[in-house]
């Protein structure tokens, strides 16, 4: 019989309800260029709670402490993207969320995370300024960036975990 440690679950569920979010933020923010607050509030809300169930279920206080860190560290930066222009204040606030679920991982999780939105952002943007679809100052919906790459650096973080889960008969 598998058994599989509580922790484990919590994380898996926290990025089952972060990626269930990020679909739907991004959804949202490609059709109306716009993160609606109660939206980001409701993300935020349950990646933390799942978050500290599993720092309190693995005893893993400084998981949880890094995630609330990086969650502070994420919004001020792109509050910094905010004040100089270009970055939409929801793109600030989906930070937060963002920047929780991925320093649930650890530091180089958050680097990644948001370094590979802006990367995935820009070659939208070069393809698009290359295709014609685009001009110089058309706006991109940055929060389906944001949601992809925190999903991509998650889920390989994962899958580590998940296969460590799995019982393998030796024979």
């Amino acid at each position: 019989m598998m058994t599989v440690e509580p922790s484990a679950l919590l994380t898996f569920a926290m990025w089952a309800w972060f990626g269930a979010w990020a679909l739907a933020l991004s959804i949202v923010d490609i059709r109306e260029h716009r993160l609606p607050n109660r939206m980001v509030a409701a993300a935020l809300s349950g990646t933390l709670v799942l978050a500290a169930a599993s720092a309190v279920a693995g005893g893993d206080w400084q998981m949880l402490l890094r995630a609330l860190g990086a969650s502070l560290v994420a919004v001020l930066a792109f509050g910094v993207g905010h004040v100089l222009g270009g970055m939409g204040m929801g793109d600030v606030k989906y930070a937060a969320v963002t920047g929780l679920a991925l320093g649930t991982i650890g530091w180089s999780a958050v680097w990644w995370g948001h370094l590979l939105g802006f990367v995935l952002a820009g070659g939208l943007a070069v393809v698009g300024l290359l295709t014609g679809r685009m001009h110089r100052r058309s706006a991109v919906p940055f929060g389906p960036f944001m949601a992809l790459a925190a999903l991509l650096v998650g889920v390989a973080s994962l899958l580590p975990l998940f296969f460590s889960q799995i019982p393998i008969a030796a024979g």
